[in-house]
């Protein structure tokens, strides 16, 4: 909250009217103590804070007639204009006489007030909530109202400047209701709110369609906050762990991503030429040969010698590289050469 002077001139018109006389009879000579003192100064522009407008207010160098009321002050947060001669007629009938001549032809009255804000509200029925076990302590609780609120200007100083009763809350969808009391405006009373307010949780969500195969990257899927619940529920996979893998299946844009829709991507193609390596104990052998299937890392896939056409299976460690552990005595048939 701030304090905040509103400042409504193209309305100045309507509420002059609201500048009403609170003396309507005042003696019109000067006090004695007065004379040999500073002529009182007309000012252009008064901010208040109270619902009256005193001389004080209206006049530098008032004296001792700076406590006495003049005028009613417009509605707090609101602002009006008054005909200058209006002021010094007022101010002498209160006793103030000696006035400095003034160029001023209108005087702009503006009502302090502090400024609640839709997120002031906001944030205090959070509050709200949380103390009463709606929603956890440490979770993000996100609020919407079903109408926005704009700002209310409520009573300068207060130590409350609103207040917010007869909450009613639904868990399961998290509806509520509630009514806002700003303070010092009996005038408007209280302001019926509702809306939603659900405990919310940062959920991985995919930004566009993908097809059986591609590989996920960092421009696929965005943090986006959804109902703890509804996320809960679809188990949501951490970003870090479906990274550089590859759809399962088709995919739509916008929905939560889980680990089951990805698996590591083929980094062997079928038919694809690789290099078929050969180990056994401490020695290590290449040959070239293609691949009948396809996979991914730590996948195993059968492969064809292309010297001797021989079927065999091996793991894919790499790109391009599948790799076979077997017997020496298995090797000659095959007709690889030493690495």
């Amino acid at each position: 909250m701030r304090l905040f002077f509103a400042n409504f001139k193209n309305f100045a018109i309507t509420l002059v009217t609201g500048l009403t006389l609170a003396l309507t009879s005042q003696s019109a000579f000067a006090d004695p103590a007065s004379l040999g003192k500073e002529p009182a100064r007309l000012i252009g522009h008064v901010e208040v804070t109270n619902r009256l407008v005193t001389l004080g207010d209206l006049f530098e160098n008032a004296g001792e007639l700076s406590g006495k009321a003049v005028f009613r002050a417009p509605s707090i947060g609101q602002s009006g204009t008054i005909r200058a001669y209006r002021v010094l007629d007022a101010a002498r009938r209160a006793g103030l006489v000696r006035i400095a001549p003034t160029d001023v032809a209108i005087v702009e009255v503006q009502r302090a007030s502090e400024l609640v804000t839709e997120n002031d509200v906001t944030e205090a029925l959070k509050g709200i909530l949380r103390s009463r076990s709606f929603v956890s302590d440490t979770g993000r609780v996100d609020v919407e109202l079903s109408v926005r609120l704009i700002d209310q200007h409520a009573e300068p100083g207060s130590a409350q400047p609103f207040d917010l009763r007869n909450l009613r809350y639904d868990r399961p969808t998290g509806r509520f209701s509630v009514n806002l009391l700003i303070s010092g405006r009996a005038d408007i009373g209280p302001i019926r709110l509702a809306g939603t307010a659900q405990e919310t949780v940062m959920t991985p969500i995919l930004t566009r369609n993908m097809r059986a195969g591609e590989v996920m990257t960092e421009s696929d899927v965005t943090l986006t906050p959804l109902p703890l619940r509804q996320a809960e529920q679809a188990k949501p996979a951490r970003i870090d762990d479906v990274l550089g893998k590859a759809a399962t299946q088709p995919l739509r844009a916008g929905i939560i991503v889980n680990s089951s829709y990805f698996t590591e991507p083929d980094i062997v193609d079928r038919s694809e030429v690789v290099t078929i390596i050969f180990k056994a104990g401490n020695l290590t052998l290449s040959m070239r040969g293609k691949a009948l299937a396809p996979g991914s890392k730590g996948d195993i896939i059968s492969v064809q010698n292309t010297q001797t056409n021989k079927i065999i299976r091996g793991e894919v460690t790499a790109p391009g590289i599948v790799q076979i552990s077997t017997a020496s005595n298995q090797l000659a048939s095959l007709g690889v050469q030493i690495q």
